[in-house]
């Protein structure tokens, strides 16, 4: 997975970072559910959430929205996606962009001007 490097906010953007001030109560919560779910090895528990709250560059808001069970889900479906995908021919390299200008963060799987019509189709799964 690669991790692009995050657009800084415009000193002229009316945009304004959001503020979670329960973002590490939040974050504790996450590791415990991950601890009881025993998908992910419990040594490698901090750098996930780690790797998802500070490193992929969601706002803040997304943490004030989703709950500790949902976001719990989504990194245990980031993590087995890379497991499911090591050993495999048909790698899926996953991209994470951020543009913090506007507020952005894109996942995709696709190259920058190259449309493809044969593959896996996991949107139409």
């Amino acid at each position: 997975m690669t991790v692009a490097d995050p657009v800084s906010a415009s000193a002229n953007s009316d945009y304004t970072d959001n503020v979670y001030s329960g973002k590490q109560d939040h974050r504790a919560q996450v590791c415990a559910i991950l601890e009881q779910e025993n998908a992910i090895p419990r040594h490698l528990i901090e750098t996930e959430v780690a790797w998802f709250y500070d490193v992929l560059g969601l706002d803040d808001m997304y943490f004030m929205l989703e709950s500790p069970t949902a976001v719990a889900g989504h990194i245990t479906s980031l993590y087995g996606a890379q497991l499911s995908s090591v050993g495999q021919d048909n790698l899926v390299n996953v991209t994470f962009q951020s543009r913090h200008e506007s507020g952005a963060v894109f996942i995709h799987n696709s190259v920058p001007g190259v449309s493809k019509t044969d593959g896996l189709h996991f949107e139409q799964m």
